[in-house]
């Protein structure tokens, strides 16, 4: 019997939705929404050993982390759209955009204030761990991973992921890891995480030519690993990555990890293009629950509504080490 406890921390205020994203294919329609945020909740709920609790970060803390994180101009911007759009939407007119990247997100009223609350959320998952928690998960969105120190894309605004590492890194847990499992390349990660020599960084992802952000990429250092598949990968090739970056973020001695969660990897996922099961997800959990060091799981994509609570109960299963009921 597992004695381990998942602690789940929810977002405060989870209403607003990019109303459409631009893919490869033209402008489709968004499908970052709070239903999702609900499915994968029902997953977690299904876990006798998760305990939920509502984020509590105090704005003055949140601004800190944030701050360590985003040029101010852009967090002016944001503010300032957050309340200027009232029932419309800016669409791809302004410069925050990552380098040689289509503006792809519009932004909406409440902007800025739904995805303060999933970087609230993630923070709150990192003071758990912070405060002894050996698992903690943030139910956060929007996601975050594609959001830079100053540019948005791919749905994300803040970035929840690297405020959890950075909160880590404030309470003196060093160094840190981050391993992003979303079938889309972590560029915000990337980029945000280059400089900071006490932070490894390890992701999984579709091809960058083909998937957003649909230009190259390159590690900054050896401090970062980047594993592409260019053909959907079968469960046994994306198994032995997962395995081999937690042996990598091992070696370099990471006293916690804060993994970016994208449920985009399973088959029909709407902004994905593999084939895997989402049985896989418990598998998965039992390789990071290996690492035996303390998680920060933090929510990215996962688009496929009706899937999304067998991946969160089956994610929940193989960390937690529960008996298949």
């Amino acid at each position: 019997m597992s004695h381990l406890s998942l602690e789940v921390s929810l977002q405060r205020e989870m209403q607003g939705a990019s109303p459409i994203i631009v893919t490869s294919e033209g402008n489709t329609a968004g499908r970052e929404i709070e239903e999702r945020s609900q499915c994968i909740m029902k997953g977690l709920k299904r876990l006798p050993q998760s305990h939920f609790s509502t984020a509590e970060v105090s704005d003055r803390y949140l601004d800190s982390i944030l701050q360590k994180i985003h040029h101010q101009d852009y967090l002016a911007f944001l503010a300032h759209w957050n309340r200027a759009l009232v029932g419309e939407e800016l669409l791809f007119e302004y410069p925050y955009v990552d380098q040689g990247i289509q503006p792809d997100t519009p932004l909406f009223e409440g902007v800025y204030d739904l995805s303060r609350e999933g970087a609230r959320t993630a923070i709150s998952a990192a003071q758990q761990v912070v405060n002894g928690a050996s698992l903690s998960y943030a139910l956060c969105r929007p996601p975050g991973h594609h959001a830079g120190s100053a540019w948005l894309g791919g749905y994300c605004f803040l970035n929840n992921a690297v405020a959890a590492v950075v909160t880590l890194l404030e309470s003196g847990i060093k160094p840190v890891g981050l391993i992003d499992i979303d079938f889309h390349f972590g560029n915000g990660s990337a980029a945000l995480l280059a400089s900071r020599p006490d932070v490894w960084f390890g992701s999984i992802h579709s091809s960058t030519i083909v998937s957003y952000p649909y230009k190259e990429v390159q590690p900054a250092s050896d401090r970062q690993t980047f594993t592409s598949f260019s053909h959907p990968p079968s469960s046994e090739e994306f198994l032995t990555e997962v395995e081999r970056l937690v042996k990598k973020s091992l070696d370099f001695g990471c006293a916690a990890m804060v993994v970016s969660v994208g449920y985009d990897i399973i088959i029909n996922d709407p902004h994905g293009g593999w084939h895997l099961p989402p049985s896989i997800f418990e598998e998965i959990g039992q390789i990071l629950a290996q690492a035996s060091m303390p998680l920060c799981l933090v929510q990215e994509g996962g688009y496929l509504l009706n899937a999304l609570e067998e991946c969160a109960y089956k994610f929940g299963s193989g960390l937690l080490g529960c008996e298949e009921k």
